[in-house]
C-alpha cells in the first residue's frame, strides 16, 4: 500500500470538522453506518468528579435531604453543587454572583450548555448565602445547593458522562459494537482535539472572531460577532444577524449577550466598542483561535505519522516523544524537529507571528501552552434496552466527550453536538 493511501481512510468528510481544524479521525472510518437520534440536552448528562466524589450523586443526596444549612462563615467562602440545563458556565457564574452579590465566582471547568450538567461552583465575598436556589428562564434551568462553607482543596477533577442514543434501525447496534471494539483494541486512545463546543456548537465561529483580534481587524471583529448567520442557530438569531448585515444596526439580540452590547453601538469606532467587552470574554475568543491552531497542528502531525509509520506505530509515537503539542501563543516554548516545522507552516499559512498574541490596544496578552496530544477514555461501558443505548465513560478534565462520540459514531457532528 502506498503510504498516502494509508491516510485516506482517516480523513473526515464533514465540513464542520475542517472548519475547526479536525481533518482526521484517530482510526480509519468503516463502511458500517450508525443511524441514531441524540436528544439534547436530556440525553447528554455530565457530572464533575471532584476529589473522587460525583457531583451528580452529591446533588441527589442534598435534594433528598433538602439542602445544607448556612453559617456565618459561608458568606466569605461557599461551595455550591449545581445542576444546570441550557446555560453556559459564564452565565451560571453571572447569575449566582448577581443573586448572592458575590465578588468572585470560580468554576473548575466549562460545561456544555446543551447538556444536563452537574458541577461545583466556588463563591467568595458574598452579600448573602442561601441553602438552595432555583432559577428558570426561557428553557434554562439552574438548581444550586449549598454543599460546604470554607475553602476546598481540589486535588483531582474528572468528568463522568452518560449519553443515551436511540438507534434507527436496531441493526446499527452491530456497527456501534465494532467501533467500540476498535477503541478497546488500541487501549481506548483518542486524539485529544478541542471539541465542537469550544468554538460554539450552534454557531462555530468563535475562533474566527478571535482571529480578527489577532489581526487587529476591529471592523472585521464587529462584523464577525454581529453578522455571520449560521443555519443551526435559532430563527430569531438568524433574523438579527441578517438585519445587521444589511443595515449595520442590531436587532433584538438576547438580553445580556455580547451582541446586545456591541451590535447596537457606534460601528464608526469599532475599537471603542470592543473595549466595552469584558476582557475575560475577549480572552475566550483568542483562546478559541488558539484551540483551532492546536487542532490543525495535531491533524498535521497525525497525518504525517500515519503516512510514515502506520496506525500502531503512530499511536506509540504520540504516547512517547509526541505526548504534548504546542498551543500557539505569546512566548510559546520552543519545540523541535517535525513539530517545529509544522508550527512554522501553520503560522505562515495563517500569516501571524507568536508576538501577535500580545494585543497592546486592548492590554491583552495571551500566552502559549502545551496540551496532551491524546486522551484515554476510562471506564467505557454501554448497555442496551430495546433500541436505546446508554454510553458511560470518564475523561480527564479538559477532554471533550463529543470527540469520543465522533470516533464511535463517525457521523455528521451536527447530529450529536
Amino acid at each position: 500500500m502506498h503510504s498516502f493511501d494509508r491516510v485516506l481512510g482517516f480523513l473526515s468528510q464533514w465540513l464542520l470538522d475542517f472548519a475547526i481544524g479536525m481533518y482526521v479521525y484517530t482510526y480509519p472510518a468503516t463502511r458500517d453506518r450508525i443511524d441514531f437520534v441524540l436528544s439534547r440536552p436530556s440525553d447528554f448528562v455530565v457530572s464533575e468528579v471532584v476529589n473522587h466524589q460525583s457531583m451528580a450523586e452529591v446533588f441527589s443526596r442534598m435534594e433528598a435531604t433538602g439542602g445544607g444549612n448556612t453559617r456565618d462563615g459561608c458568606r466569605e467562602s461557599a461551595a455550591y453543587v449545581v445542576r444546570k440545563v441550557g446555560l453556559d458556565s459564564m452565565e451560571l457564574c453571572n447569575i449566582l454572583k448577581r443573586v448572592l452579590r458575590c465578588r468572585k465566582c470560580t468554576i473548575l471547568g466549562l460545561k456544555d450548555a446543551r447538556a444536563v450538567a452537574y458541577q461545583l461552583v466556588l463563591l467568595r465575598s458574598c452579600g448573602a448565602v442561601y441553602s438552595q436556589m432555583n432559577f428558570r428562564r426561557r428553557g434554562a434551568v439552574l438548581n444550586a445547593r449549598l454543599w460546604l462553607c470554607g475553602g476546598i482543596d481540589v486535588a483531582s477533577i474528572k468528568n463522568r458522562f452518560k449519553i443515551t442514543l436511540k438507534l434507527v434501525p436496531q441493526n446499527s447496534m452491530d456497527s456501534l459494537s465494532k467501533r467500540i471494539e476498535i477503541l478497546r483494541k488500541y487501549g481506548y486512545t483518542v486524539l485529544n482535539f478541542f471539541g465542537y463546543q469550544r468554538f460554539g456548537s450552534r454557531r462555530p465561529v468563535t475562533h474566527l472572531i478571535g482571529k480578527k483580534l489577532i489581526y487587529r481587524d476591529w471592523e472585521g471583529f464587529v462584523d464577525a460577532l454581529c453578522s455571520y448567520p449560521f443555519p443551526t442557530e435559532s430563527r430569531e438569531s438568524i433574523k438579527c444577524r441578517l438585519q445587521w448585515r444589511d443595515v449595520k444596526s442590531g436587532g433584538p439580540y438576547p438580553r445580556g449577550s455580547i451582541e446586545a452590547r456591541v451590535c447596537a453601538g457606534d460601528i464608526d469606532n469599532p475599537l471603542k466598542l470592543i473595549r466595552t467587552i469584558p476582557k475575560n470574554v475577549l480572552q475566550l475568543y483568542v483562546n478559541a483561535y488558539q484551540s483551532y491552531l492546536f487542532n490543525v497542528i495535531l491533524s498535521r502531525v497525525w497525518i504525517g505519522l500515519v503516512e510514515e509509520r502506520g496506525l500502531r506505530d503512530a499511536l506509540a509515537a504520540i504516547k512517547g516523544d509526541l505526548q504534548y503539542l504546542p498551543i500557539p501563543g505569546a512566548s510559546t516554548v520552543e519545540c523541535r524537529g517535525a513539530v517545529r516545522s509544522i508550527l512554522d507552516e501553520v503560522l505562515g499559512a495563517e500569516d501571524i507571528k507568536l508576538s501577535d498574541f500580545c494585543i497592546e490596544e486592548l492590554n491583552l496578552c495571551t500566552y502559549g501552552d502545551y496540551r496532551r496530544s491524546y486522551m484515554t477514555v476510562d471506564d467505557l461501558n454501554y448497555r442496551t434496552a430495546n433500541d436505546l443505548v446508554e454510553l458511560t465513560f470518564t475523561l480527564e478534565s479538559g477532554c471533550y466527550a463529543t470527540i469520543v462520540l465522533r470516533e464511535i459514531l463517525n457521523a455528521n457532528p451536527l447530529l450529536y453536538t
